[in-house]
C-alpha cells in the first residue's frame, strides 16, 4: 500500500477522498488555507473536496435544531389548589360514610 500523502493544496478531491485524515488535520488544513472550520468530519470533507476542486470556500450548512424553535413556553394545565386540596367533604377520610355504609367517626374511637 502506498503511503499516505500530506494534505495540501496541491491534492485533488479523487486523491484525498481515498486516504483517510484525522478531524484534527482537517480542521488545521481549514485553518491554513481560509476554511470554516465548524462542522463533522464529514462536513469538512466535503468542504475541503470541494476547495480542492474548484478552489472556492463555501459557508458551512446552516442546521436547525429539532425541538428548539417555534417551542410554546410551558404552562400549568391546572390551578395548584385543585392540585394540592380537595374540596370539604369529599376526601376519603370524610365525617360521611364510608363505601361499606359504616360512618367513619368510629375508626377513630379508642376503646
Amino acid at each position: 500500500m502506498s503511503e499516505r500523502p500530506d494534505l495540501d493544496k496541491s491534492l485533488d478531491s479523487k486523491t484525498f477522498r481515498s486516504y483517510y485524515y484525522l478531524k484534527e488535520e482537517l480542521t488545521a488544513f481549514c485553518r491554513q488555507n481560509g476554511l470554516p472550520v465548524s462542522g463533522g468530519k464529514l462536513e469538512l470533507t466535503e468542504r475541503i473536496a470541494c476547495f480542492l476542486d474548484t478552489g472556492r470556500v463555501t459557508a458551512p450548512a446552516a442546521r436547525s435544531r429539532p425541538g428548539k424553535r417555534g417551542k410554546a413556553p410551558l404552562q400549568r394545565r391546572w390551578p395548584s389548589s385543585r392540585i394540592l386540596s380537595a374540596p370539604k367533604g369529599t376526601g376519603p377520610f370524610s365525617r360521611r360514610r364510608s363505601a361499606a355504609g359504616f360512618p367513619l367517626t368510629w375508626l377513630s374511637r379508642s376503646g
